[in-house]
């Protein structure tokens, strides 16, 4: 892929707006592989567009790493507690980050929503 989009040249936060959905899959792995191996972190609006997402980019490459960091299915104090399929997916790619590890992948993007962060 050539290099028509913005280059990770130096640490730091960046913001890309205007990108139609869809392509937004193609950018963000084009910008996870030119990373080098630094996770990018990308903040869905919604469940619905992170699932999404999540099944676009291994589309446009398998090797990119993806871990989901999903919201929470309950409100705080609340007498339910939340799934613990939610709860192990955090646990995960949290657990992932914390670690530090590059791992072998050539990009690694974490995908999350506003409601989570």
């Amino acid at each position: 892929m050539n290099k028509d989009f913005a280059t990770l040249d130096r640490p730091g936060r960046w913001t890309l707006t205007g990108v139609p959905e869809g392509y937004d899959a193609l950018v963000l792995t084009e910008l996870a592989r030119q990373a080098g191996g630094r996770p990018l972190l990308h903040v869905c609006r919604d469940d619905a567009r992170l699932s999404k997402l999540d099944d676009l980019i291994p589309f446009f490459d398998r090797q990119v790493e993806v871990l989901r960091v999903p919201a929470w299915d309950c409100l705080p104090y609340d007498r339910v507690p939340p799934h613990r399929d939610i709860v192990a997916a955090r646990i995960d790619a949290l657990a992932d980050l914390a670690a530090g590890e590059v791992g072998t992948a050539p990009g690694r993007i974490v995908l999350t929503t506003v409601a989570a962060v």
